[in-house]
């Protein structure tokens, strides 16, 4: 029996805000996307600190620092339909969001947007040094949800995530 549904954030409940404002600023993003892809998992895992972060998009972008952030929230939009269906599952279910983001940016767009009230238990994988598709990642939720594998359906954007979920008998979509 299903008791619990996790949520990605970037791709599912907002937009991608970063990966938009690239496409907008990077000339020959494609070239460099593996760059951009592995700066991106080193700050979702606290490898290096969001205004190292800032600074290396600064340097390879040619964007001044302090407009990186101001733009590229700019670039999300929250789904609310979406957080209309959340709303409506909490009455039933326990709600999760589970998101390879920096603390500092998610934690600001969750506090501006209200979104905080809407899940039961928010990982953001700054704050735990792990990012998705580890299974680790997935595993800590569970355990703050209070859930086992098959009692989960969990949302992402990300085939490869969905992949891992499903193989940890996590239902994926």
């Amino acid at each position: 029996m299903i008791k619990a549904v996790i949520f990605d954030f970037a791709g599912v409940i907002g937009t991608d805000g970063y990966w938009i404002w690239l496409k907008k600023n990077v000339s020959d993003l494609e070239s460099k996307k593996a760059y951009y892809q592995k700066i991106s998992e080193q700050v979702d895992r606290a490898e290096i600190s969001n205004s190292e972060f800032v600074k290396a998009i600064s340097k390879e972008s040619g964007i001044p620092e302090d407009k990186i952030w101001l733009e590229i929230y700019e670039e999300i939009v929250i789904n609310n339909e979406l957080l209309g269906l959340i709303k409506e599952l909490k009455k039933k279910y326990k709600i999760g969001l589970l998101s390879n983001f920096t603390y500092p940016w998610l934690h600001q767009v969750l506090t501006n947007y209200n979104l905080y009230s809407y899940f039961d238990q928010v990982i953001i994988s700054s704050e735990h040094k792990v990012i998705k598709p580890e299974p680790e990642i997935f595993h800590k939720m569970l355990k703050i949800l209070n859930v086992v594998e098959d009692e989960v359906i969990f949302i992402d954007d990300r085939q490869v995530n969905i992949d891992v979920a499903n193989k940890l008998e996590i239902k994926g979509i």
